[in-house]
């Protein structure tokens, strides 16, 4: 990022505000980049953001718009470069604001204005994740601060996450209409990672407003601190955090092979039987069989559910 940034402004000059300030410009990671918590095969959700409109102060001068739209542009591609190793992230960029149809880079303002009155509420729970990964500090730290009380609840008001699952059961249902060929799908399933991620940043919502402590990125780190809280009993603690280290030691190994994005095991015994194989000793013990995995997936996903 800075040296795309140097390469720009040797051509262009500084992006200045009006008080003669640098203009700061924040990458901002999403998702499970945001959370740290990545898998084998993981797209990078990124967005762009910028501090505020003006121009550069070269001789060949651009607005803000059009150098951090440079920027932004000549970084995903830097990113998502293929090499004789293969393509180095997958960049997506569809959780910026508007979605595909908005700027790649959008200003701080723009930002709180889209935030504050046209988000969708899934939007604003995907917040959750966000953290500076790159740039500057203060654009990414002054859109999220601002945005903090529409993501928590200083009540205990449930609309928000009424909301939240009625939006949730219809991307269910639009999942099972185009169900790819496969198994179980450990990341969309009945009691899989999605739901796991889903009920913790519920949690954090409805109480994360009187409680500043529950607000982190990471899944098994707020489930630590939603059982601190009380939020969670012991066992239905240990519940979930079971499930979702066995799932996501799954996950991974579904992805080694050819660095596939699947989430879904595989319906050929044999492959099944390699995955098995694969996962740690910790999870299935001494027996590595396709029903030696099988049969704590579905208690996972049962004890989820419940």
């Amino acid at each position: 990022c800075r040296s795309v940034r140097a390469e720009l402004e040797q051509k262009f000059g500084v992006p200045r505000l009006t008080d003669g300030g640098v203009c700061g410009f924040s990458v901002l990671a999403l998702g499970k980049l945001g959370g740290r918590e990545l898998n084998y095969s993981s797209d990078i959700d990124l967005m762009f953001v910028y501090s505020a409109a003006g121009e550069t102060d070269g001789a060949q001068r651009l607005t803000h718009r059009e150098f951090f739209q440079k920027l932004s542009n000549r970084l995903t591609e830097l990113l998502a470069t293929y090499t004789p190793q293969g393509m180095i992230y997958r960049v997506d960029l569809r959780l910026r604001p508007e979605g595909q149809l908005g700027e790649v880079s959008i200003s701080l303002d723009a930002a709180k204005e889209y935030y504050g009155k046209r988000a969708r509420d899934w939007e604003l729970q995907m917040l959750i994740k966000a953290r500076c990964a790159a740039g500057d500090a203060e654009p990414a730290r002054a859109l999220l601060e601002w945005v903090q009380p529409m993501i928590y609840s200083t009540t205990l008001d449930f609309s928000a996450v009424e909301s939240m699952s009625e939006s949730r059961e219809r991307i269910s249902d639009k999942l099972a209409a185009r169900k790819r060929p496969g198994g179980t799908d450990v990341k969309l399933a009945r009691g899989g990672i999605r739901d796991i991620e889903f009920l913790v940043q519920c949690l954090q919502r409805v109480h994360g407003g009187r409680a500043v402590w529950l607000r982190n990125s990471g899944t098994l780190l707020a489930l630590n601190r939603l059982r601190d809280k009380d939020l969670l009993s012991d066992s239905e603690y240990s519940r979930l955090v079971n499930a979702y280290q066995f799932l996501r030691h799954l996950e991974h190994r579904l992805q080694f092979a050819e660095d596939r994005q699947t989430h879904a095991l595989p319906e050929k015994l044999e492959e099944l039987d390699l995955v098995a194989r694969r996962m740690p000793a910790a999870q299935l013990g001494e027996e590595t069989t396709p029903e030696s995995l099988l049969r704590p997936l579905n208690e996972h996903l049962e004890h989820v559910q419940e």
